[in-house]
């Protein structure tokens, strides 16, 4: 299946009804009583109204829905004169539905109210279809207010198994379509997944997020698909390896999403012992494997088969083409405590979603009462394609080792993050400081006062594509990155060297209590690391979600 699916091209509309008169004082819309302007509504879309005031005045914008916040107007406020407001779509109109919002424009105490109506929509009757291992005829069946040939339909990814029984979709009624697909049978023991984005077109095809209305997500059983009847194995843990340098670091590793029978057949341990050999693949950690202990704690889940009930971990994945994914910290955390004598504070977790879905996201904790930082990390990933998949290891290494070990910063920009605000810089360079996180990142161009200007001027470090190149933490401006590409970009090709002296660090102060120097480290690299080895990955991933930072209330566990 091509990954446009279907393509029609629409107008979409965002509907302005002025509700002025013209006895308002102090202002005057250049618009007739009733008048409505029409805008396309994707994220970014926007027009002008036009107005004059005989003194001072301000704008604001009021939503139907308070936590629904889609429409922004600027500039708020100015002086007495002819003024020009632009109102802007910051949210595509994903309600399956009409939605809201009421422009005030206040000049002394005259107040002038615009209804502002967003009524173009795409409704779907489900937007999650589960599918059985045989496969079969489907339809997703869906309503809009927009004429046909004025949007599209895209798929989440090329697969062979679904095929297109129409070209186009099918109308059904006046405002009611349905795509007809023909699911292939599932040979593979893992469920699987597909989503389908019903966009506004045309679409940016490098960014298609702003431009997505509905999205609906087939998930098809595997060979292997069930539900458990069995919970004897719930809890137990399985130690898979020792420490035999340091205090000892614990990595737990569990699974959400597997059934009794994956358990007892040894696919669950299978998992596990592939995630522990991926994550020791690239430098530096795979030199100090010996600082850890590593734990199996087996989970017990009511249902293989993400979206048709409750898993044990509670784990959920975003929804359009977002990477994040996540679950029950709370949760995650009793499980973890099921290792005996565990220091929660000081573990590493990884939880495996039972799931090819292309997903990763790295939790951080920090204590509000005193504002500690907290070693405990949650990494959440999916088995993407299959255990032996290049993609599953990337995934793992970059979520658990670069961000949950290393704490790093992502290096990647997103098209749409232009520019990184002036509060963001704040927040994460107040966290370097305080916490000694990000260090891979910074927010000056200065090659003699970046982070890590000291490689920079370093010969023994000459060859290695270090520099300072613009774009990181999402943003394509505005913050600075060691290197072009490495595993915390496109997830090749392995760590540049600030990452890696990050890395060692830290499992040096987790594991001896102490912090080596720059020389230190340099000794250890120049000793150790071999480049060649770091080019496994040669073609870059898509990236994932960024690390999210939460702010505990009270001390872990309590």
């Amino acid at each position: 299946m091509k990954n446009k699916t279907f393509l029609w091209s629409l107008l979409l509309g965002l509907l302005f009804v002025y509700s002025c008169s013209d006895d308002t004082p102090g202002l005057s819309v250049d618009l007739p009583e009733g008048a409505s302007v029409v805008l396309e509504a994707q994220s970014g879309a926007d027009s002008q109204l036009s107005f004059h005031a005989s003194q001072a005045w301000t704008s604001k914008v009021e939503t139907s829905d308070d936590d629904d916040v889609w429409l922004q107007v600027s500039p708020a406020s100015g002086e007495a004169g002819d003024h020009k407001l632009t109102l802007s779509v910051i949210s595509p109109n994903d309600t399956g539905g009409e939605r809201t919002a009421t422009l005030t424009l206040m000049s002394g105490d005259s107040p002038l109210q615009i209804t502002v109506r967003q009524e173009e929509y795409i409704r779907l009757d489900e937007t999650t279809y589960q599918v059985s291992k045989e496969g079969g005829d489907l339809d997703i069946n869906f309503h809009t207010t927009i004429a046909q040939g004025d949007f599209g339909v895209y798929s989440s990814a090329n697969v062979d198994w679904i095929t297109d029984r129409n070209a186009t979709a099918t109308r059904v009624a006046e405002s009611s379509f349905h795509i007809s697909l023909r699911v292939a049978p599932n040979e593979g023991n893992q469920s699987r997944s597909i989503t389908y984005y019903f966009v506004k077109e045309p679409i940016d095809k490098t960014n298609l997020n702003p431009y997505i209305l509905a999205t609906a997500t087939l998930v098809q059983a595997g060979q292997n698909s069930g539900t458990s009847e069995d919970y004897g194995e719930d809890g137990k843990v399985v130690v898979l390896q020792e420490h035999t340098v340091g205090d000892g670091i614990p990595l737990v590793l569990m699974g959400d999403g597997f059934i009794d029978t994956e358990i007892e057949s040894g696919y669950y341990e299978e998992v596990m012992d592939k995630a522990v050999e991926n994550l020791f693949t690239e430098y530096p950690i795979s030199e100090m494997r010996d600082y850890f202990d590593i734990y199996c704690v087996k989970v017990v889940s009511s249902t293989n088969v993400f979206g048709t009930g409750e898993t044990a971990l509670g784990c959920w994945m975003d929804s359009g083409t977002s990477t994040t994914v996540g679950g029950d910290h709370t949760t995650v955390q009793d499980y973890v405590k099921k290792v005996e004598g565990i220091d929660l504070e000081n573990t590493q977790v990884v939880v495996i979603l039972n799931s090819d879905a292309y997903k990763g996201s790295n939790y951080f904790f920090w204590y509000d009462g005193n504002n500690t930082p907290l070693d405990f990390c949650i990494a959440y990933f999916s088995v993407i394609g299959n255990l032996e998949s290049e993609d599953f290891r990337r995934v793992l290494v970059h979520e658990t080792v670069g961000h949950g070990i290393g704490k790093l910063q992502d290096e990647y920009a997103y098209e749409e993050n232009p520019v990184i605000p002036d509060d963001e810089i704040t927040q994460l360079r107040q966290q370097q400081e305080d916490f000694g996180w990000w260090l891979n990142v910074d927010f000056t161009d200065d090659p003699q006062e970046v982070l890590w200007s000291d490689f920079l001027s370093d010969t023994r470090y000459e060859g290695q594509g270090l520099g300072v190149f613009e774009g990181g933490a999402t943003y394509l401006s505005g913050v600075w990155r060691p290197t072009k590409e490495s595993m915390m970009n496109g997830n090749t090709p392995g760590f540049n060297a600030p990452s890696r002296r990050a890395i060692y660090t830290n499992i040096i102060k987790r594991g001896e209590g102490r912090t080596p120097d720059l020389e230190e480290f340099i000794d250890f690299d120049q000793r150790t690391y071999v480049a060649s080895t770091q080019t496994r990955a040669a073609t870059p991933s898509r990236p994932f979600a960024r690390p999210q930072v939460v702010r505990l209330d009270r001390p872990l566990g309590e």
